[in-house]
C-alpha cells in the first residue's frame, strides 16, 4: 500500500511540475500574453495540458516492450523502434487534443487532410523527437546500469556456487567416507585401493584446478564425473549405476561441478539399496544435456550443504539465455542444461 501511494504521489508531484513548466512556456513565447492574461488564459491552460500529455504520454511509450528487441540484445533496433513510437504517440496526442479542442471551441471536429495534420503538427513531432532522445537515453542508461549490477551480481553468485562445490567435497563427511571406504578396500584388495586413492586424487585435483573457470570442456567433466562415479560406486556397489551416453568428442561446454553436483543430490535425497537400487542416466536431446535418476525420495533428510539446483540454475543465468528445466515424471527426476558450444 505505501508503495503505492508514494508512486502516485510522485507521478502527481511530476505531472504539477510539467503542466506548470507547459504553464509557464506560454508566456515565454509571449509576453503579451502576461499583459492580458483574461484573454489568453485558455492558452496558458491548453499549453500545460499539451506538454503534461506530451511528456507522460512519451515516458509510458519509453517504457513499452519491443519482445525479443531491447537495450540489450539489439540496441539499434530498439532505438529505431522507440523514435518511431514516440513519433506515432505525439502525432496521434496532438491531433486528437486539436480536434478536442476544436470541438470545444467551435462545436465541430476539423476536417484535415494527412499532410496538412502532419504540418500543423511538424512542431510537436519535433519537440516530441527532442522528449524521446532523452528519454532513451535515460532508459539506454538505466538498462545498461540495470544489467551491469545483475552481472555482477551473477559472477558473484557464480563464484560462491563454485566454492560451495569446493567446500562439498573438501567437506569432512565426504572425505571422512572416503576415508572410511579406503579403510576396508586396504586388507580386501591392493590393486582397487591404489585405484580408489588415484580417483580420490583426480577428484581433488579436478575441484582445484577448475573452481576459477567459468566454463569447461564436456571432456574433462566426463573424466571428473567418471572419477566421481568410481568412489560411490566403491561406496554403494551394484545399488548404485550410472549410464552415460555423452560423447568426449564433442565442442560443448559446461560449467565445472555441474554434473557431479546432480549426482551428489540424486545420492543425498534418495533411497539406495538392493531392494531400491538408484539408476542415474545422462544423454544429450535437443541442445540439452539431460540427466535423471529415479524418484524415491528419503523420508528423513540430512544436514543441507546448500548445493543443489537452485546453485546451477544461477550460473546457467549468467552464461546463457536458455533456462535449465526441472521435470518430475514417470517416477523420475529430470534436469535439463542447456548446452553450451565452443565459439
Amino acid at each position: 500500500m505505501d508503495d503505492w501511494a508514494k508512486f502516485w504521489r510522485r507521478h502527481l508531484k511530476e505531472s504539477l511540475l510539467i503542466f506548470a513548466l507547459g504553464f509557464l512556456s506560454t508566456g515565454f513565447f509571449c509576453s503579451n500574453c502576461w499583459g492580458n492574461f483574461g484573454k489568453y488564459w485558455d492558452d496558458f491552460i491548453v499549453t500545460g495540458i499539451f506538454w503534461l500529455i506530451l511528456w507522460k504520454g512519451n515516458e509510458w511509450v519509453t517504457s513499452l516492450k519491443f519482445g525479443s528487441i531491447t537495450w540489450q540484445n539489439n540496441p539499434t533496433g530498439r532505438l529505431i523502434l522507440g523514435v518511431l513510437a514516440h513519433v506515432v504517440y505525439t502525432f496521434l496526442a496532438s491531433f486528437t487534443l486539436d480536434q478536442v479542442l476544436s470541438f470545444i471551441y467551435r462545436g465541430t471536429f476539423r476536417m484535415v487532410n494527412i499532410s496538412e495534420a502532419i504540418s500543423q503538427n511538424s512542431s510537436s513531432i519535433v519537440v516530441a523527437l527532442v522528449i524521446s532522445l532523452f528519454m532513451m537515453a535515460r532508459a539506454f542508461l538505466f538498462n545498461w546500469r540495470e544489467l551491469a549490477i545483475q552481472n555482477e551480481k551473477l559472477k558473484t553468485e557464480s563464484m560462491a556456487s563454485r566454492f560451495a562445490s569446493l567446500k562439498a567435497q573438501v567437506n569432512p563427511h565426504f572425505l571422512f567416507n572416503s576415508l572410511n571406504v579406503l579403510s576396508g578396500l586396504v586388507y580386501q584388495d591392493a590393486d582397487l585401493s591404489a585405484q580408489f586413492i588415484k580417483k580420490l586424487a583426480e577428484v581433488y585435483r579436478y575441484v582445484l584446478d577448475q573452481q576459477e573457470e567459468e566454463l569447461v570442456p564436456i571432456s574433462e567433466e566426463l573424466a571428473f564425473v567418471d572419477a566421481i562415479v568410481f568412489l560411490q560406486q566403491i561406496r554403494f556397489g551394484k545399488n548404485l549405476s550410472v549410464h552415460v551416453d555423452i560423447s568426449p568428442n564433442t565442442p560443448y561446454l559446461i560449467p565445472p561441478l555441474a554434473l557431479q553436483m546432480l549426482i551428489e543430490n540424486a545420492i543425498k535425497h534418495n533411497v539406495i539399496s538392493a531392494a531400491s537400487p538408484l539408476k542415474i542416466e545422462m544423454k544429450v536431446e535437443d541442445g540439452y544435456f539431460v540427466i535423471s535418476n529415479t524418484l524415491q525420495p528419503k523420508t528423513v533428510m540430512g544436514e543441507s550443504l546448500g548445493l543443489g539446483l537452485e546453485n546451477i540454475r544461477k550460473r546457467y543465468g549468467f552464461l546463457t539465455n536458455k533456462s535449465m528445466d526441472v521435470i518430475k515424471e514417470d517416477g523420475k527426476f529430470v534436469v535439463k542444461l542447456p548446452i553450451i558450444e565452443e565459439e
